[in-house]
């Protein structure tokens, strides 16, 4: 019966340490994942934001570079005017017979005027270059261009000079031009003129659009290369720079194109590398210029991902780490605790003697065996809280004469002070402080000099205890005394220190040359109000604890019945030893019995001559007789 009881037994401790250990890994397991499913995700939004970052300064970097170019060309215009006042002058003199018109002959002229390079060009209705001194550019149809086209159709209707921003031009053998176009009078043609320049002026353009590429890879560490694309297709400076002949691949092409015809940005990621590549449209916004849709470029991004998936692999041994770590933790604690269930409790009479004897520290050892368990629970529960309640009770009895005495002195300490008269006075007129004693000064904690002219509230937190706010109730209290309807008033004052202090005061008006003075004494009840709730706080405490001894007695009893009726029902060596502690257990109480009576008389004393009164119920009272 007993190996039996006592393998149900150890089952039980296992299937428990089983169902604690599994809880432990789940819970543990649960709050390790989350934490590293959120460090994975704040690694890929820290990338993602470097990226968007990259996208903005580049953005903004290049309307500025443009900016700087377009200013720098304005010092081409006033060339290119008197130029078009030529050249509207030569189209006047052929009477607007377009084919008496001779363009060489007006760039010559044009040229050695005004030492510069200059083409020109005639562009009909149809936007077609019927002349020019540039051939490449003859019979060129800027119908391919639709919102150029319709641009230039409105410069030649209206004959207004329009400057346009230097481009490269179509032809690829033509070098950099700043174009400008005049409607004729008559409305029929479009004068173009080009001012020719060896290179893309200032010399320090090309050196902007590198700059800024070399340095975004000191902002962002993730930039493997970045490459800049015109309306051309071509590109216009990169980093790393490899040199001007590499060409980029028809897939970047197509990419590319795809940005500039959709003025959108494109994400695409390398299967075989990772790298992911953005493809951003860099819109410049030029009005002014007639060309402006044409000045836009492409970047085209590489972001290697490098030092992202390294983050996430360190993140992922530290997580592996810790969940070996944790794995290990649970399982020796499920291991301890499996071998503290199965201590042996076959000790419980040596146990029962020691703890007879006065040692009632010492616990029932387990002995194994489900038939003593109960007898072990119950013995080790009473007993510990016997212990409990005997030091509880003469703690809280010391505690409690101590708070008496403590209560006597500072009550006999207040009538002497009281009787002295050296309560704080204070005279208010109208509602500051007009004069004060020295027990005031020493109330509030301040000299006489930082007390004369202010108001009360000054020296007080800013809400009293009946929510008030300080400086409305003063001014109210001095409206009701002065009107005498007010005579005692409870007010809490803030000392230099900080510390709040409870007073309470009694309130009168003097007229004294037709001035309402108010008197207020106050007296400072801090420590009273304190000591009559730990008063009351003590005798409620008593009251729980006499509850409390009553309810153990019948506890202890109760069980000591039971241990006695099976002590005689399964006889043995032990009975009579079992009889012999059991009686002296039955005296222990017995005594506990005279304690409570004892304590009682002492409540009932102090509710009588001290008049202190709880804050529990009657019943509490009935049950305790």
């Amino acid at each position: 019966m007993s190996n039996k009881s006592s393998s149900v037994f150890f089952s039980f401790s296992r299937k428990l340490t089983a169902v604690i250990l599994i809880f432990l890994l789940i819970s543990l397991s649960a709050l390790v994942i989350v934490w590293y499913s959120g460090t994975l995700s704040d690694l890929d939004g820290e990338f993602i934001n470097r990226q968007n970052l990259t996208d903005q300064i580049l953005k903004q970097s290049i309307i500025w570079i443009d900016r700087g170019i377009s200013l720098y060309e304005l010092q081409y215009v006033p060339s290119l005017k008197e130029a078009m006042e030529m050249y509207q002058d030569a189209y006047k003199k052929t009477g607007e017979n377009v084919t008496k018109l001779d363009l060489y002959a007006l760039k010559k002229e044009v040229d050695a005027e005004l030492n510069g390079d200059f083409d020109f060009y005639l562009v009909d209705k149809e936007g077609q270059v019927l002349k020019s001194t540039f051939k490449d550019d003859i019979s060129l149809d800027f119908k391919i261009w639709p919102k150029f086209f319709a641009i230039v159709t409105k410069i030649r209707e209206s004959g207004e000079f329009v400057p346009d921003r230097m481009v490269k031009g179509y032809s690829k053998t033509a070098p950099f031009r700043k174009f400008s176009y005049q409607g004729t009078s008559d409305g029929n043609y479009l004068l173009e003129i080009s001012r020719n320049v060896e290179r893309l002026l200032p010399l320090a353009t090309n050196a902007s659009y590198r700059e800024l590429l070399n340095n975004l890879p000191a902002a962002n560490k993730d930039i493997q290369t970045i490459e800049l694309y015109n309306s051309q297709y071509k590109i216009v400076s990169k980093y790393p720079f490899k040199g001007p002949d590499e060409q980029p691949s028809a897939e970047i092409l197509s990419w590319v194109i795809r940005s500039f015809a959709e003025h959108a940005n494109f994400e695409v990621k390398n299967p075989e590398t990772g790298e992911i590549i953005r493809y951003t449209h860099l819109p410049i916004s030029d009005a002014d210029s007639p060309s402006a849709s044409e000045m836009s470029l492409v970047a085209r991004t590489v972001f290697s991902t490098e030092e992202r998936d390294r983050e996430k692999l360190k993140a992922t041994l530290i997580f592996c780490a810790f969940f070996i770590f944790m794995i290990i933790v649970a399982v020796g604690a499920a291991l301890a605790g499996s071998r503290y269930l199965s201590r042996p409790i076959d000790q419980i009479v040596e146990d029962i003697q020691c703890i007879a004897d006065g040692d009632l520290d010492h616990k029932i050892r387990p002995t194994g065996s489900s038939e003593f368990n109960n007898i072990e629970l119950a013995i080790n529960s009473l007993v510990a809280n016997l212990k409990e309640m005997i030091v509880s009770l003469k703690n809280r009895e010391e505690a409690l004469l101590e708070e008496l005495g403590r209560r006597w002195r500072a009550e006999e300490n207040y009538k002497r002070l009281f009787e002295s008269a050296h309560d704080a006075i204070f005279i208010i007129k109208d509602t500051r402080i007009e004069g004060c004693n020295n027990a005031a000064t020493r109330l509030i904690g301040r000299d006489l000099k930082d007390i004369i002219g202010k108001e009360l509230h000054e020296f007080s937190p800013p809400m009293q205890p009946d929510g008030k706010d300080s400086a409305v109730a003063s001014r109210d209290i001095i409206g009701r005394v002065a009107s005498g309807e007010l005579s005692v008033i409870k007010w809490d004052f803030i000392k230099s220190d900080g510390k709040i202090l409870n007073t309470e005061a009694h309130c009168s008006s003097v007229l004294s040359d037709d001035i309402i003075l108010v008197m207020f004494i106050f007296r400072d009840v801090t420590e009273l109000l304190e000591m009559k709730r730990r008063e009351s706080t003590a005798i409620s405490q008593i009251d729980e604890n006499l509850v409390k001894l009553a309810a153990i007695n019948d506890q202890i009893r109760n069980p000591l019945s039971s241990i006695a009726v099976l002590n005689e029902l399964q006889g043995g060596e032990y009975e009579d030893r079992i009889f012999e502690q059991i009686g002296v257990i039955d005296d222990l109480i017995n005594e506990v019995d005279r304690s409570f009576v004892k304590t009682y008389k002492v409540r009932l004393f102090l509710m009588k001559h001290y008049g202190i009164h709880h804050t529990g119920t009657e019943e509490n009272e009935q049950n305790n007789k």
